[in-house]
């Protein structure tokens, strides 16, 4: 598309005709990732309604977007870089076009904002700057919002959730030279905060406040919780994007939206199997080259032979004979991953090759009479599985 007609293109966003609609999309998607770059370069800039229809215009290539980063994403190590990053890409995946400003300007901005009025940073007047000064606060009146889990809206917007609030508190205090992590509570989520000898609390959800020891132990909810338990004590960064990504899958299912839900359990999945892996790599078990693009508990289907079904277990290469592989396999590599299936709508189990197989998006639930003998639950478009062994017969 020609840069200059995107000012005529931005005028018809508000066109509710589908076929204008669909040309947009069209025109839009052809610029990439141009497109940002040549709005940021308009000498008249897209209005805030422009913005957030242009958002709404490009859902369904912001979720591919995201898809298409996420395995770099994993192979960062797990520090508070690999945190931000994973905020920066859920920023932009939500709100990429209605604000434009990347997450990590943002952070420097509020971290260059308190230094300039604090010439020996400490966890607790950091506290104050963002939670009362800034006025960063808990979003109570729309609590499982999606937005809530986007660290520039939180910040732009002024309101987030535990998590949010407690992230935009770790990396601005981070930029600062400030020792503070993160602790999980069921429903709850607090900052962490180390001064030398000293280890507290701190609730950034309500104000910002230190937070009395008595009532960290009620939330612990299995008595009292121990202010020294040191480095155990503390959230490490990977675990609170896993955390993150649960928010966000509640908050779309919450607002009926399927293929944001399914695309957060997706990445909930990749993320869990990656820690597994990692979990491998560190008591020196082997790591593959080629893992698996799919997890027990996936949803797929399959157009080459017309099914879908859930994954119960894998193979990372055919175990079936070579009699059932002339017969049934229909000549697929044997040096692939094949998958043990439960179809849907029948009792039967399948056994199939990684490269006929597809994630269903948005993912449904599958209906077979031996899936409560192999998984758990059924949430957010996975099923989770239990510690009930595959059998080791054939096919």
């Amino acid at each position: 598309m020609n840069s200059k007609n995107l000012p005529h293109l931005l005028q018809l966003l508000d066109d509710d005709s589908p076929t204008v609609q669909q040309e947009l999309r069209r025109q839009f998607t052809s610029m990439g990732e141009g497109l940002k770059i040549e709005l940021a370069r308009l000498s008249m800039p897209p209005s805030g309604s422009q913005r957030r229809l242009l958002q709404t215009l490009m859902e369904s290539d912001n979720r591919a977007w995201l898809r298409r980063v996420w395995p770099a994403w994993l192979h960062m190590p797990d520090t508070l870089e690999s945190l931000e990053k994973a905020c920066a890409l859920v920023s932009e995946f939500q709100t990429g076009f209605i604000y434009p400003t990347e997450l990590s300007i943002v952070l420097d901005q509020l971290a260059a904002e308190y230094l300039a009025g604090h010439r020996c940073p400490d966890a607790l007047s950091l506290a104050a700057f963002l939670f009362k000064e800034r006025g960063l606060k808990g979003n109570q009146a729309d609590y499982f919002n999606p937005l809530n889990s986007d660290l520039v809206y939180v910040i732009k917007e002024k309101h987030g959730i535990p998590l949010s609030l407690g992230t935009v508190y770790i990396l601005v205090g981070w930029r600062v030279g400030l020792d503070i992590s993160g602790c999980h509570f069921p429903g709850h989520f607090l900052a962490r905060v180390r001064e030398g000898e000293r280890e507290y609390l701190v609730d950034c959800f309500n104000g910002g406040v230190e937070v009395d020891p008595k009532v960290v132990a009620s939330l612990g909810g299995t008595g009292a919780w121990n202010l020294r338990l040191g480095e155990a004590a503390a959230a490490s960064p990977r675990s609170i994007v896993a955390r993150m990504l649960r928010n966000l899958a509640k908050a779309f299912e919450e607002r009926g939206s399927a293929e944001n839900l399914a695309l957060t359990a997706e990445l909930s999945v990749r993320l869990e199997q990656d820690d597994l892996n990692r979990a491998g790599q560190q008591s020196g078990a082997t790591v593959l080259e080629n893992p698996p693009r799919f997890f027990t508990g996936s949803v797929v289907t399959s157009s080459r032979w017309g099914f879908r079904g859930v994954i119960v277990d894998y193979d990372l290469s055919c175990k079936a004979p070579e009699s059932w592989r002339r017969k049934r396999g229909g000549g697929a590599r044997l040096d692939q991953p094949w998958y043990h299936l439960f179809l849907d709508q029948s009792d039967q189990v399948a056994y199939a090759p990684e490269e006929s197989l597809e994630a269903e998006q948005p993912a449904h639930a599958v209906h077979h009479p031996l899936l409560p003998h192999f998984f758990e639950r059924y949430e957010n478009g996975k099923y989770w599985r239990n510690s009930r062994h595959w059998p080791g017969t054939q096919p």
